[in-house]
């Protein structure tokens, strides 16, 4: 997986963009996908305090939107837009993804498979490509994963997806 921190070409014009209006509404941008195959954006907006999004949320930053979309000359001309809150099992894709939600439960989509050189593995683990353990610490290089009483290291180009899971204990 490679952390979105560095944003190039129509990605950046479109973040840059959805920024400036999305801050001008007190909200913030969660995360950004612009398809250009299909000609979607896809904006992921949260309120800072209580970091999810309403739909009236959505709706207003739709609604800010629609000039810039108009209007401005570098926009695809058939650009969709959705905007949402970034969901309950939200994506981790940056390095501030994974700092928000240290000590918390994430499932992780490995690149490879677990295996036996993983002192202490659990049986059930052995093999598995989808693993869900508790963040303990995250770094520029990686995280580490607390599943049972195991401590699983791992760099971000090892893991294919990362999601914050849900307790529901």
């Amino acid at each position: 997986m490679v952390l979105r921190e560095e944003r190039s070409g129509m990605d950046k014009k479109f973040f840059e963009l959805c920024q400036k209006v999305v801050s001008a509404e007190g909200l913030e941008i969660y995360d950004l996908d612009y398809l250009p195959g299909s000609h979607e954006l896809r904006l992921f907006i949260q309120n800072p305090e209580t970091r999810t999004a309403v739909i009236e949320d959505c709706i207003k930053i739709d609604k800010a939107m629609t000039p810039f979309i108009e209007e401005e000359e570098w926009m695809p001309s058939e650009l969709t837009l959705e905007v949402s809150s970034p969901g309950v099992y939200r994506n981790l894709t940056s390095l501030n993804h994974f700092k928000v939600v240290e000590g918390q439960i994430v499932q992780l989509t490995l690149k490879k498979k677990l295996n036996d050189d993983l002192e202490g593995l659990p049986k059930k683990l052995k093999g598995q490509k989808k693993i869900i353990g508790t963040l303990i610490e995250v770094s520029d290089e990686g995280i580490s994963l607390g599943i049972e009483d195991l401590k699983i290291d791992l760099k971000y180009d090892e893991i294919k997806k990362a999601n914050l899971e849900v307790d529901i204990a």
